[in-house]
């Protein structure tokens, strides 16, 4: 009797596992299939009519993004659903989607709607396409310099790097490569203008100032100094730091001070005591 009881826990016991095992529940639709089926209708509750997509662009659009909110989750998710989580991380998604809308269009297509969209949002991830932004305003006469400058210095930001030196004079992006051209334009600017967008003439006063006598006659011997954001050296401090050739009146500066500063003879003992003295007296 004492061993069918204990035949009957262990039965009893392995049906329950099996129960729990055949209880499991699986998914039994696609999940693309059912992101381009909820697509059109996340894309009208989001606002993005404006932008006026095909159907089939609008699928493109949102077809990965869905997919990726939807995860592993079981049941088929309501379009509601699914708006609400792209709301709670707005900022981050919709620069998903800008930098998205951008391959979906190709350059020269953009709408004004389409363009104000992207610069409004692109943010962190703009670097790579601010230059053809800055063409595609151009071509339509639209002036977002502001807000596209703003999400070029915040994708810097976002990269954990100071980025480029200087500010181009014609488009006004700090976007000036150590080569001398503007990244976002494109404008190569001459020695004059160089010299400006990286503010050489205050970081050379600076230099002149605080250099150590050797510095400054390695300085003059080998004519340049790299500038970056903050500072002249005799070697550049980042892969962003730009070249400056000394000239005639920076190469006089160079001489004066070293003349002034490490010249002078050194003044013998006698003569400081009587300096000391004179002064006492």
């Amino acid at each position: 009797m004492a061993k069918r009881k204990r035949s009957t826990k262990k039965s009893s016991k392995s049906t329950r596992t099996k129960r729990r095992k055949s209880g499991v529940r699986r998914r039994t639709w696609d999940p693309v299939h059912v992101a381009e089926k909820l697509a059109p209708s996340v894309y009208s509750m989001l606002g993005l009519d404006v932008l006026g997509l095909s159907d089939d662009q609008v699928i493109e659009l949102l077809r990965d993004l869905l997919v990726q909110l939807m995860g592993d989750r079981v049941t088929k998710p309501k379009a509601e659903t699914l708006v609400n989580n792209i709301l709670r991380n707005q900022k981050r998604i919709f620069a998903v989607l800008a930098a998205k809308l951008l391959e979906i269009v190709p350059e020269g297509e953009l709408t004004p709607e389409q363009l104000e969209f992207v610069v409004s949002y692109i943010g962190e991830l703009s670097i790579p396409f601010v230059p053809r932004l800055y063409r595609e305003m151009k071509r339509l006469g639209i002036d977002l310099s502001g807000p596209l400058q703003a999400s070029w210095e915040e994708a810097w930001r976002f990269r954990g790097e100071p980025g480029p030196v200087g500010y181009c004079p014609r488009c006004g992006f700090r976007a000036v490569d150590p080569t001398g051209t503007c990244m976002v334009c494109g404008y190569m600017l001459n020695e004059k203008e160089l010299r400006k967008a990286v503010d050489f003439e205050d970081k050379f006063k600076e230099f002149l100032s605080t250099a150590t006598c050797e510095d400054l006659r390695k300085a003059l011997s080998e004519g340049r100094l790299f500038v970056d954001h903050s500072s002249a050296s005799l070697s550049p401090n980042t892969k962003w730091a730009i070249e400056i050739f000394l000239n005639s009146k920076d190469r006089n500066m160079l001489k004066s001070i070293i003349e002034e500063k490490c010249n002078k003879p050194k003044k013998k003992l006698e003569d400081v005591l009587d300096e000391i003295l004179e002064k006492i007296s």
